[in-house]
């Protein structure tokens, strides 16, 4: 059987400098990543290549969620990512495999 649960999917855009802005606050945000994933409430997050953006993949209750939980991200509050945009995502859950 298939079903369908929603999640929200956050596209962080990074600073220009973003390569050298975050240095200093990679590891509190990595930690925050990692408490965020043990807690079931982020379930993928990741940097693009060209690091023009993050994208971060949250199972919470609605888009005012995420962004409090961006808000207070070290990387937002000292200006690493400058702009989000959040949208919901039905996930396909395969419950056969």
């Amino acid at each position: 059987m298939t079903v369908t649960e929603p999640c929200y999917v956050a596209e962080c855009t990074y600073a220009k400098d973003a390569a050298a802005k975050r240095a200093p606050f990679r590891e509190a945000h990595l930690a925050r990543v990692g408490m965020l994933s043990d807690e079931g409430a982020l379930l993928l997050a990741g940097a693009f290549d060209d690091m023009s953006a993050s994208l971060l993949v949250f199972a919470v209750e609605s888009k005012e969620a995420v962004a409090a939980i961006i808000e207070t991200d070290v990387y937002w509050k000292n200006k690493v990512w400058t702009s989000y945009k959040i949208r919901r995502l039905n996930r396909v859950v395969l419950e056969d495999r």
